[in-house]
């Protein structure tokens, strides 16, 4: 389930952010050194920028606005960041991607979906397709009965429940069943990342599932959750897993199975501190780096 964060005044259609461009945190500013404090108040300013740049632009296509705009009325959506908006937009326009999947289902199916209709009647081609994920049977009746006529018919919204799963010594959470098609382009913001087994917070798995089984090229982008962004650099390595302080995403790709790393014989030697606190490291590499 995704764009469906509940503001402190109640629903509001379209609102991004209770304070556009605030940063997250878990601990109080003044915890941190002076630093630390002035970077995030330089991030916070990025941010906040950025999404004030990325309304604009959305209101400036008049199409997709009133699409995203129909979908979201009379619903709880406050929506995800216009940021977050803009960047899928200009993601699929960018790379023309045939087959989308969409781990998360919300305004996002929308603005996915008329960036491949706008593709196609650029450039004369298919219409590609949306497939979009959802674990909350109740989110997925609403978001299903909001979806706008002019995008339903490339949007096949998928209910499933989320299970336990793993990679190597990693466990994540990933939907039951996600249908068997050559992706090629991947918003991951779904599902809820509590373990349905013990409600313990892990990460979201189905990427690097696809990744593994696909030869061909995938793009992603992944919200803002930060142990799915440690674990895919783990596996793809920060060259292929690159976080974007002001989207505040990740963006993954161009990736194929030949790209996921595995973990390599454990090597704590270089590691060791001699004087001041050791912090052990999680090394890992493609395995065809390291066999024979």
């Amino acid at each position: 389930m995704t764009d469906n964060n509940q503001g402190p005044e109640g629903p509001e259609i379209l609102r991004s952010e209770a304070l556009p461009g605030a940063v997250p945190t878990m601990v109080a500013t003044s915890a941190y050194g002076q630093l630390v404090r002035a970077r995030k108040w330089w991030v916070d300013r990025m941010v906040a920028a950025r999404s004030r740049r990325a309304r604009y632009a959305l209101e400036q296509n008049t199409e997709l606005w009133d699409l995203m705009t129909r979908a979201a009325a009379g619903t709880a959506v406050t929506g995800a960041s216009y940021s977050d908006y803009l960047t899928l937009y200009e993601q699929v326009k960018s790379f023309k991607p045939r087959e989308v999947v969409e781990f998360g289902t919300g305004i996002t199916s929308v603005v996915l979906a008329q960036a491949l209709i706008e593709n196609a009647r650029e450039d004369g081609s298919p219409v590609g397709r949306v497939t979009s994920m959802e674990d909350d049977r109740e989110w997925y009746d609403i978001a299903k009965s909001r979806l706008p006529d002019e995008v339903a018919g490339i949007v096949d919204l998928v209910h499933s429940p989320k299970v336990d799963g793993f990679y190597k010594c990693f466990r994540g959470v990933q939907y039951r069943e996600i249908p068997e098609r050559p992706y090629d382009f991947v918003f991951s913001d779904g599902p809820d990342r509590h373990s349905p087994v013990n409600g313990d917070k892990l990460f979201n798995l189905d990427l690097i599932n696809l990744v593994r089984r696909s030869e061909r090229p995938i793009r992603a982008v992944v919200d803002n959750h930060y142990l799915t962004f440690y674990i895919l650099q783990k596996v793809f390595g920060t060259d292929l897993a690159r976080y974007s302080v002001s989207h505040k995403l990740m963006f993954v790709g161009p990736v194929t199975r030949d790209d996921v790393r595995f973990l390599k014989k454990e090597s704590f030697l270089p590691d060791l501190r001699l004087f001041g606190t050791t912090e052990l490291k999680l090394r890992m590499a493609r395995e065809d780096r390291f066999q024979g």
